[in-house]
């Protein structure tokens, strides 16, 4: 009974560590911040306030916009001229 009980430990520990291993290269290949949704829970505990956003939904999309400018302006930068 007990060597099933550790078994089972043992796998549920190795797929919470998949899953957080996953998440790590998503985040350092992506590079960006995880998003959060304006109206979610914060809704839900009466904090009307968005502090990721600043209740803009548009501020999300030209920080993603911007940072896609400069990853092409790197990337053109790298490359030798023609």
């Amino acid at each position: 009974m007990l060597s099933q009980l550790l078994v089972m430990l043992a796998i549920s520990f190795g797929v919470f560590l998949l899953f957080f291993i996953f998440m790590g290269i998503g985040y350092m290949v992506k590079k960006q911040p995880l998003k959060g949704s304006c109206g979610g829970v914060a809704a839900l505990m009466g904090d009307t306030h968005c502090q990721f956003c600043g209740d803009d939904p548009n501020k999300c999309e030209s920080l993603k916009n911007e940072q896609e400018q400069t990853a092409l302006k790197a990337a053109e930068l790298g490359t030798p001229a023609k």
